[in-house]
Order: structure tokens, then C-alpha cells, then sequence
């Protein structure tokens, strides 16, 4: 094992390395600003990013949740100080919960699937936020009729934190911006209203993750020291750009984004899937 900041880690991952830090520094980049403008945390660039660089599920998820925690502690930060972000503090703690014992469930997952059905699982996950995204921002009401705003119940927060805590174990995602999507397209709640709450579980269902795999040395530390520098910026950008654009454009530009990047890792997961049969 090799030491990185007091922290083992193993020397195999040293040998893996990216074809370009160009490529490492735009992922970083695109993931800051994700970050910054839909709370979402990164694991759905990271993870697969790094699966298909060849590292195994449990090395990618690991990577991921560091970067995760640092860039939603910086945006949720950045959300206050712009002053568009309201903090709800017993509303924070319940989906905290709900997120942590849904981050244990899906270690357990974690530990049972491979490269090629991670892919195919996360494509799936992209696809279906396009078609929300995009339906919202085009007004098309694929996904039935347009909700009506109204308060969410505390059993909804609960529950889709408790969902998204799951997936985050199992994928290396926050999960924030999952509790929005369904926020959104259940009661209407607008994106800004639920930003802070959403960059709060990010942190909370990352960290629960985190310890287990730093202590198995599960980290890339060294792609990490390209990677977070140029999300900083993006999570900036992204922060900035929330409370400036058209929600609508926002919700465009992002389904278009997912759909392509849904239908280039099913691909990739298939194409896996044949190999291995």
C-alpha cells in the first residue's frame, strides 16, 4: 500500500491512468457546474467516467463520494452567500437520516454488480432525468399532466431521501438532486427552494460512504487533485448561472446533455455485456 495523505492506498491504482488530464480537468469542470446549478453532485459524470477508464465499481464509487463531499459543501456554501437558498434545519436532519440508512442498503448492492450492469443501470438513471428535464423545460407533459405546486408531506422528503441514499451507496452519487427531481415532478417545488436541502444530503450521504472506502484504500487521490480544482471553478460558474438563467433553458441544455450521455453508456454497458458472455 502506498501512503497519500496519511491514508493507504493501493499501489495497483497507480498504475491506471487517464489517456489525457485535459479530459480529467473538463470532467471536473462539467461536474462543478452540474453541481453549482442543480445540486447535483457528480458521481453520474465520476463513476462511469472511471469505469470505463478500467477501474473496478468499488474504486469508482470511493473516488466518487470524496469528490461529492467537497463540491457540495463549496456549493451549498456559495448558494448561501448568493442568497437564493433557504435552510430548513429539521427538514435537513430528516432526509439526512433517510439518506444514510439508505446509503448502507446500497453499499450492500455495491458489492454484488459488476462494471458492465453499473452502466447499463446508470444509463437508465440519465435517461430518465432527461425526459424530465426535458419535459419540464419544453412544457411537454410527457410524463403526465403539469403539477399543481403545493407543500411537500415530511413522508415524501423521508422517503425519497431514502431512495436517493440507496442509489448513492450503490452509484456514488449525492442523491440531492434526485430528492429535487422528485420534489419537482411530484409537488411542483421549485429547483432554488430545494437546493440547499439537496447540497445537504449530498454531504450527509457521502460521508457515510466515504470512511469505508478510504479505510480499504478505495480512493484515486491523485485524479482527485485534477479533478476537484477545476470543479471549484464550475461549482462558481454553476451557483452564479442558477440564480441568473431561465429555469426552462437550464432544464433543456441539461436533458439534452443526459440523453446523449444515457444512450453512450448503454452502449458502452452492452457492448461489455456481449464481451462477457
Amino acid at each position: 500500500h502506498l501512503s497519500i495523505f496519511g491514508i493507504k492506498q493501493d499501489r495497483s491504482l497507480d498504475s491506471k491512468i487517464f489517456s489525457s488530464r485535459y479530459r480529467t480537468f473538463a470532467l471536473g469542470l462539467l461536474t462543478g457546474l452540474l453541481n453549482g446549478l442543480i445540486a447535483l453532485g457528480g458521481g453520474v459524470l465520476i463513476t462511469p467516467f472511471l469505469i470505463l477508464a478500467g477501474f473496478s465499481p468499488q474504486v469508482a464509487v470511493g473516488t466518487s463520494l470524496v469528490a461529492v463531499t467537497m463540491l457540495s459543501c463549496i456549493g451549498f456554501t456559495a448558494h448561501l452567500l448568493l442568497g437564493g437558498a433557504s435552510i430548513d434545519f429539521a427538514l435537513i436532519f430528516a432526509v439526512s437520516v433517510g439518506g444514510v440508512i439508505g446509503t448502507f442498503i446500497g453499499a450492500k448492492i455495491l458489492a454484488r454488480i459488476t462494471p458492465q450492469w453499473m452502466l447499463i443501470l446508470f444509463a437508465i438513471i440519465q435517461i430518465f432525468v432527461a425526459i424530465r428535464l426535458l419535459d419540464q423545460g419544453l412544457g411537454l407533459t410527457l410524463m403526465g399532466e403539469e403539477v399543481v405546486p403545493s407543500i411537500p408531506p415530511l413522508k415524501a422528503y423521508i422517503g425519497l431521501s431514502v431512495f436517493a441514499g440507496i442509489l448513492s451507496g450503490i452509484f456514488g452519487v449525492g442523491g440531492g438532486a434526485l430528492v429535487l427531481l422528485g420534489l419537482a415532478a411530484f409537488y411542483g417545488l421549485p429547483v432554488i427552494e430545494g437546493l440547499a436541502l439537496a447540497l445537504a444530503l449530498n454531504v450527509t450521504n457521502a460521508l457515510a460512504g466515504v470512511a469505508r472506502h478510504v479505510r480499504n484504500g478505495k480512493i484515486l487521490w491523485r485524479e482527485l487533485m485534477f479533478i476537484i480544482p477545476a470543479a471549484l471553478l464550475g461549482v462558481l460558474l454553476g451557483a452564479t448561472l442558477a440564480h441568473e438563467l431561465p429555469s426552462d433553458l437550464m432544464s433543456v441544455l441539461f436533458g439534452g446533455f443526459f440523453t446523449f450521455m444515457g444512450i453512450v453508456l448503454a452502449r458502452k454497458g452492452h457492448r461489455l455485456t456481449k464481451k462477457c458472455s
